[in-house]
């Protein structure tokens, strides 16, 4: 089969047109499910904190998809991620906040931004892949920058990777069949052992028995947040999300200070933490 530019930019034009008409129907089929009289209660009742887990879930199932060759079943699942795109931008849209049509410029502004050898500057230059990835990372750079002077030392650490997810899951999995626990006080029993036995390992310094000990621990308190009713990385995010709101007290305080944090001793800071926390409502 032979290349054509001409043939392939109406082909793009023909299916960038179709796109658009399906994906303004879902727009608004997602954006009716929030109609204040004629909504779904389920929706209307929804908030961004109460759709984090369906975004996590969403998200391990399609890339899980995109381990297997069912392309149908990972189309399936990329709607699904879809989904919650569009009804987080709806909610924003209802807090007068902004809407999808801000995500999507977002992000084309930011593929067009990092890549140009294609839509820019260097575009029909033939730079290799390691002039290519050079440059990414250098944009890339530049944007993480901009983005950490405005919100504090910690902001490239708030990512969300949630093994804790799959080990609630396995956990769920596992009672149907009664291989389960009995009460929360059962699973605290076992955290507390786990963490000796981390105890133990911590001694003999085994490198591989550690990371094995320390998941243990990891799944058994995901297991306990089972049976407390807790989504286990919805609560290691509020943790993570109270550790970076304290800091960002640190940081101000320290700030009107005319300090730096990067430049004070571990008791400084030490300090300064204890006083972030007096200042929390």
């Amino acid at each position: 089969m032979t290349y054509d530019e001409n043939d392939w930019e109406k082909e793009l034009e023909v299916r960038a047109a179709e796109a658009g008409r399906i994906f303004s129907d879902f727009v608004k089929t997602v954006a009716t499910l929030r109609h204040p009289v004629r909504g779904c209660p389920w929706d209307l009742e929804q908030d961004h904190k109460s759709l984090r887990r369906y975004m996590l879930e969403e998200a391990y199932e399609a890339a899980e998809a995109m381990f297997g060759t069912d392309e149908a079943h990972l189309l399936e699942e990329l709607g699904d991620v879809l989904l919650q795109v569009v009804l987080n931008a709806q909610l924003a849209h209802d807090k007068g906040r902004g809407d999808i049509r801000d995500v999507t410029t977002s992000i084309n502004s930011k593929m067009v931004r990092r890549h140009p050898h294609v839509f820019g500057d260097l575009a029909g230059q033939g730079i290799d892949k390691a002039e290519i990835k050079t440059n990414w990372e250098r944009i890339k750079a530049t944007e993480k920058a901009i983005k950490q002077h405005k919100a504090g030392y910690f902001a490239d650490c708030v990512k969300v990777v949630p093994a804790l997810t799959q080990a609630h899951k396995i956990g769920k999995r596992a009672h149907t069949i009664h291989f389960d626990w009995d009460s929360p006080a059962d699973v605290l029993k076992q955290c507390q052992a786990e963490l000796q036995e981390l105890e133990h390992e911590m001694v003999a310094a085994d490198r591989d028995r550690l990371h094995d000990e320390l998941g243990d621990v990891f799944f058994s308190l995901a297991q306990l947040s089972r049976h407390l009713g807790v989504d286990p990385e919805v609560a290691a995010q509020q943790g993570n999300a109270k550790f970076l709101r304290r800091f960002a007290v640190m940081e101000e305080i320290a700030r009107v200070r005319g300090q730096e944090v990067t430049q004070l001793t571990r008791d400084e800071l030490e300090a300064l933490w204890k006083e972030a926390k007096t200042q929390e409502v």
